[in-house]
């Protein structure tokens, strides 16, 4: 027979599986009355998904089995912060086969960085009042063997830190310049970086124009749109909202009316299904360590402890079959 604490675990792990399932019925509840307001257009949702490699397989299954009657207009709401930039543009050729008639992208909240060159893809750009796209220059994660750790940078740091270098040497500060050169990496290296910003660039130019621009001055205008998005904003994290994307060339629509309020509740309605769905995960790793050994428990180290979260620390820090010391909780 089961204790009283398993039997609340059961029913809290449970109650979740409830409220999340309640959470998808009444998500798909509101994408289909956007489906309604969007003239019948399929409505593929990618909400809170960072792009990677195997996200492309996995749409590819969902496209393919769900979306194969799709008509050739598709709708695609995008919240995500971004990823992998050739995987975004191998999610945006297999969006356009699926909506080869018309290929809209709704973005809600975000999409930034990878996920911008994702929804500069198809026809159009619907954005909330809210919504914010983002600049593509690649963000790169490199071990920097002189200071011993991991550092985060974009490739247009390199140009403003050659430029600081050019400028020391000007003002006569050699000693400063020469100093600075040495703590650059191998220019090999720098030039590799440095072309990451083509990758982005030329991805952007060729999907613009290809599809959302037309005329004469097409092509020049995708190249002039690329270049100001992966080169032409100060941080990786600006926001380009809708009056920002409509200044600079790209066919964003403003959404109002229900197709808004639809919208913006298949939004809020995603983000409590992601917190209830990492609550259940919470749980379960609560449970699994509830059921290790006492002796286990109680030799836990304190900057384990730490990392655990604070439901679980203050639950273990009670006691029960496995007593941990609060003295042992920061």
């Amino acid at each position: 027979m089961g204790s009283a604490t398993e039997d609340q675990r059961a029913t809290d792990s449970g109650d979740l599986s409830e409220e999340v399932s309640a959470v998808e019925r009444e998500l798909d509840e509101h994408l289909d009355r956007l489906r309604e307001t969007r003239e019948g257009r399929s409505c593929y949702p990618f909400l809170g998904v960072e792009i990677k490699p195997p996200v492309v397989d996995d749409i590819f299954d969902d496209l393919r089995s769900e979306y194969a009657d799709c008509s050739g207009r598709l709708d695609v709401i995008v919240d995500s912060g971004g990823g992998d930039i050739d995987a975004a543009y191998n999610l945006s050729m297999l969006f356009r086969r699926y909506g080869g008639e018309e290929l809209n992208f709704i973005v809600p909240r975000w999409a930034k960085s990878a996920a911008t060159l994702l929804v500069c893809s198809g026809d159009s750009i619907l954005m909330s009042p809210v919504a914010e796209l983002g600049p593509l220059d690649p963000q790169i994660t490199e071990y920097n063997p002189l200071e011993g750790r991991l550092e985060r940078f974009s490739p247009l740091h390199i140009e403003l830190a050659l430029d600081l270098i050019r400028h020391e040497f000007e003002e006569g500060n050699e000693k400063l310049a020469k100093g600075l050169m040495e703590r650059l990496q191998f220019p090999l290296t720098l030039g590799g970086f440095r072309k990451y910003h083509e990758i982005g660039e030329q991805y952007v130019a060729k999907l613009l124009n290809s599809r959302m621009l037309s005329g004469d001055r097409a092509a020049q205008r995708a190249s002039e749109i690329a270049r100001r998005l992966a080169r032409g904003y100060a941080s990786h994290g600006f926001c380009i909202n809708i009056d920002e994307a409509e200044s600079i060339g790209l066919n964003a629509i403003e959404l109002d009316g229900h197709e808004l309020d639809y919208v913006w509740s298949v939004h809020r309605l995603s983000q409590k299904k992601r917190e209830l769905e990492k609550q259940m995960r919470t749980q379960k790793i609560m449970d699994k360590i509830k059921e290790l050994p006492s002796e286990l428990l109680e030799g836990l180290p304190p900057d384990l402890v730490a990392k655990l979260p604070e439901s679980l620390r203050e639950d273990l820090a009670k006691g029960g079959s496995g007593e941990l010391g609060k003295e042992q909780i920061p």
